[in-house]
């Protein structure tokens, strides 16, 4: 039997955040991600639409790490590893996976009993989530020790973000350094991504730009979603010695391909401008509307000024009006969008409103994958690049 991480937590970011720093990144967000859909508009533009100002679509900050909102763990910092080959076969998994909880747990306590690390590790994961069992945030930590104190890779991340935390024992980041950096010498994503947003700080670990960006980029190609968006943030930060924004821009959509929220809206950024992949305003407004339809307050700005003006779709001021006010209910009021759209009919506003409250109230319940959207058309490898004369 052995372990797997679930993508991570961010529990680095937490971190400094216990340690009074600033809030990296972006200065809003969407409040609650809700999926909805969207119908069609009918514009009633009279006159070809003025541009954008400058820098109208532009990142609201320059590009920083990423912010990750501390989030306290109320399910398992890890999840078991994919099911083992055929010829041997994992009861614990197997009892796992299908929801049998007390199974796992009766059948992994004789096998932690007997050393096996992996089991103690499910144990510890199955007492911190409260899965099939009440939460016991003590029994979880004992159990990660005991698997952390024999090697185990996972069970030294998951103990490391109680530390973190305070979970089930008093806050301690020099330990949490301590795990994180011993499970990241066993490639273990999330402590790399952690430990790195750690080293990067300095306060509690090694202050170590180099290194950090190091295992930024190791925990990226492991696949820690958060570790892309970090490393691709980096990278297309001009003021980086190392700026890349080829690289930054391939980081980025692999990061918002598995959905995650900040870099579908740095990825239409790109795409919008032409940062590192051919410029393309149409798959710049479908990433927008993707991320709109989450629910992404700035995503639903950003669409709204794609369609006052008409950059990557036809003008259509009450689709404009329709999610500057679902943005707007969210806190991110715009005066620009305001002062376009202030010559609109009560007509039109009445359905943009009406719109509105429709998305709003089915959001959660939207299936993305069923949206009529169009989705943006695959970048190959040639295509990444922006085009040269």
């Amino acid at each position: 039997m052995s372990s797997r991480p679930r993508s991570s937590l961010a529990l680095a970011v937490a971190a400094l955040a216990l340690l009074g720093l600033p809030a990296l990144g972006r200065d809003a967000r969407a409040e609650t991600p809700a999926k909805a859909r969207t119908a069609p508009h009918r514009s009633d533009a009279k006159a070809p639409p003025a541009p954008l100002p400058p820098g109208a679509l532009a990142p609201r900050l320059a590009p920083t790490l990423p912010e990750s909102t501390e989030r306290v763990l109320h399910g398992p910092t890890m999840s078991p590893s994919p099911p083992p080959s055929e010829d041997d076969p994992d009861p614990v998994y197997a009892a796992f996976q299908r929801g049998l909880w007390l199974r796992a747990l009766s059948l992994a306590i004789p096998r932690a009993e007997a050393g096996d690390t992996a089991a103690m590790t499910m144990i510890g994961t199955l007492y911190e989530g409260g899965i099939g069992i009440p939460v016991d945030l003590a029994k979880a930590a004992r159990w990660y020790r005991l698997a952390a104190d024999k090697g185990d890779r996972e069970a030294r991340s998951a103990l490391a973000q109680m530390y973190v935390a305070g979970r089930g024992m008093p806050k301690d980041l020099g330990e949490a350094w301590k795990l994180f950096s011993a499970a990241a010498a066993q490639d273990q994503p999330i402590a790399l991504y952690n430990g790195a947003i750690m080293m990067f700080d300095g306060r509690t670990a090694p202050h170590d730009p180099e290194k950090a960006t190091a295992w930024l980029k190791r925990a990226a190609e492991l696949g820690n979603i958060e570790a892309q968006y970090a490393y691709a943030t980096l990278l297309s930060d001009e003021e980086n010695p190392r700026h890349d924004p080829l690289t930054a821009a391939r980081w980025m959509r692999e990061a918002a391909m598995s959905g995650f929220e900040a870099a579908e809206i740095d990825f239409a950024l790109m795409l919008l401008n032409g940062r590192g992949v051919a410029k393309s305003p149409e798959n710049a407004f479908v990433w927008f509307h993707r991320s709109a339809l989450r629910g992404n307050a700035i995503g639903r700005n950003r669409l709204a000024r794609m369609y006052a003006v008409g950059i990557g779709s036809a003008p259509d001021p009450v689709a404009a009006l329709t999610w500057h006010t679902l943005a707007k209910r969210q806190g991110l009021p715009d005066i620009w969008l305001e002062t376009r759209l202030a010559d609109l009919s009560d007509e039109a506003r009445r359905r943009a409103v009406a719109e509105a409250d429709r998305i709003a109230a089915r959001g959660a319940g939207v299936d993305l994958e069923a949206d009529e959207t169009p989705q943006p058309r695959p970048t190959s490898p040639a295509d990444a690049a922006p085009k040269r004369p």
